[in-house]
């Protein structure tokens, strides 16, 4: 079993906001963005979805140009994606949109990614920038998307899609892979365990090659949040669920026999961190509530 991760007071303060910048459930009342480098990569920091989600721009170095999620860090300081791809070659990544290496951090496939106002105008990044609804425009030749930020949740937005794509999660859960102790649920509320061994993109036999769920969630008992991804507009391609059990879970809605799937432009994938402590029936009714209204705030 790994050792839980102390948190210490700086993290909290610089992470998530003082006191008075926190909601009732305990995340905060704005999106925060910030620049860092992250794993040799330049960042930008977005807090949001009840987390710090680590977005790259470009590798520090070189310049070359990068996109997708390379950290997922939640309230303890536990990552979920972790991609020390220069050191370590751990190749993890969210999204993982396309199959050139859009969206997957490390990856190459080129694009740009910029913050736009709700009229698809730039917006000048100095140190910070914040706000309630925050809007980050990643485009590559053949793919343009738009990923929403809010305090409470983030979503995907296909905007033009010129080939294939996925939503693939690829890192480990709660921060470091311990199979014995981690498990991941769909809509039925069950405690599935992880399968592995049986090959590249493996699924579980019963549920053939879609996933009966909207969503999944992956729980780790050491961890207080669980990490969700939810989908809709996703039935055209195949579904995965496997881990390599010294390294990540490889969760996706859209990819089949290793291959992206989806082709629908109306797809909407949604993510973010929850409290493990408000139970399944809670967890789940808030996901499917960001499913029917993915770009809006809760209310």
């Amino acid at each position: 079993m790994k050792i839980k991760v102390i948190i210490s007071s700086l993290f909290l303060v610089t992470a998530f906001g003082n006191c008075t910048n926190q909601n009732q459930s305990g995340g905060v009342e704005n999106v925060v963005v910030t620049e860092e480098r992250r794993f040799d990569y330049l960042t930008w920091k977005i807090t949001a979805a009840n987390g710090n989600w680590h977005f790259e721009k470009e590798h520090a170095e070189t310049g070359k140009s990068s996109t997708g999620f390379n950290s997922a860090i939640d309230r303890q300081g536990l990552d979920w994606i972790g991609n020390n791809c220069v050191d370590n070659r751990e190749w993890r990544g969210w999204p993982n949109f396309a199959s050139d290496g859009f969206g997957h951090p490390c990856r190459g496939g080129g694009g740009y990614s910029s913050w736009i106002d709700k009229d698809g105008n730039p917006i000048n990044f100095d140190d910070t920038i914040r706000g309630q609804h925050m809007r980050l425009a990643s485009s590559n030749e053949k793919y343009k998307i738009l990923y929403h930020f809010f305090p409470s949740h983030a979503a995907i937005e296909v905007l033009e899609a010129e080939d294939l794509f996925a939503f693939l999660w690829e890192g480990p859960v709660g921060g470091e892979m311990d199979i014995e102790h981690q498990h991941y649920v769909l809509e039925d509320g069950e405690e599935h365990n992880f399968e592995h061994g049986k090959g590249l993109g493996y699924l579980n036999p019963k549920f053939g090659n879609n996933f009966p769920s909207s969503f999944f969630y992956f729980v780790d008992e050491d961890a207080d949040q669980i990490l969700y991804v939810g989908a809709t507009g996703v039935s055209e391609g195949g579904d995965e669920g496997w881990v390599q059990p010294d390294n990540m879970a490889i969760f996706s809605f859209g990819r089949d026999d290793d291959k992206h799937a989806l082709s629908n432009t109306d797809a909407v994938a949604v993510f973010g961190f929850l409290d493990k402590e408000m139970g399944h029936e809670k967890i789940s009714s808030f996901i499917k509530d960001r499913l029917a209204n993915p770009f809006k705030p809760v209310e």
